[in-house]
């Protein structure tokens, strides 16, 4: 079994943690979704999260969400669907690894 790292998130604002933990549970939903996008071969719709999450990850202080999100949006440009189910992994791996205090 591999152990995960917790990754920390310190925020003082409590709005803007709440701001940021309501983020984070719809990026669970975003895997699903980009999944069955990659499931289905609808690179299009990969292109289009990975573009989103490259643009709003950073503005939630989530600097790995928007660099993951690129990542998305070019392998998807590309249709490389082995290096695209790696990154829907690490986004994974990294919400579900990260706390926000």
């Amino acid at each position: 079994m591999t152990e995960r790292a917790e990754i920390q998130v310190t925020i003082e604002d409590p709005f803007a943690r709440r701001l940021i933990v309501k983020y984070l549970g719809h990026r669970k939903s975003d895997i699903e979704s980009l999944r069955q996008a990659l499931g289905d071969g609808d690179y299009a719709s990969i292109r289009d999260k990975g573009h989103n999450l490259f643009g709003s990850g950073s503005a939630y202080g989530l600097d790995r969400v928007s660099e993951l999100g690129a990542m998305l949006e070019k392998a998807a440009k590309k249709e490389h669907s082995g290096s695209i189910a790696e990154i829907i992994d690490a986004l994974e791996s990294y919400v579900d690894n990260v706390t926000v205090a």
